[in-house]
């Protein structure tokens, strides 16, 4: 799986500012098809837009957390 840099920093800045139970959430809200709330704060809605619109980032950041497979559950839905 080959990142960028730039997909590479945004990963980190994530991991500094997101709690691990913000990121398992947002992941899971992603591949759960769970809209936004519209009340997240800026380092909430740049992770799920950088998760949303990258499926290696997606994929990267779920396996960071311990889950597996997390990609393919994203694909298949839709």
């Amino acid at each position: 799986m080959a990142m960028n840099l730039e997909e590479l920093n945004l990963i980190i800045m994530a991991n500094e500012v997101l709690a691990k139970i913000d990121r398992q959430n947002i992941i899971f809200d992603v591949v759960d098809g769970i809209p936004p709330s519209g009340d997240e704060s800026d380092e909430i809605k740049s992770f799920r837009s950088q998760i949303e619109s990258d499926n290696l980032m997606l994929e990267y950041s779920a396996e960071e957390l311990g889950f597996n497979n997390v990609l393919f559950e994203y694909l298949s839905q839709g």
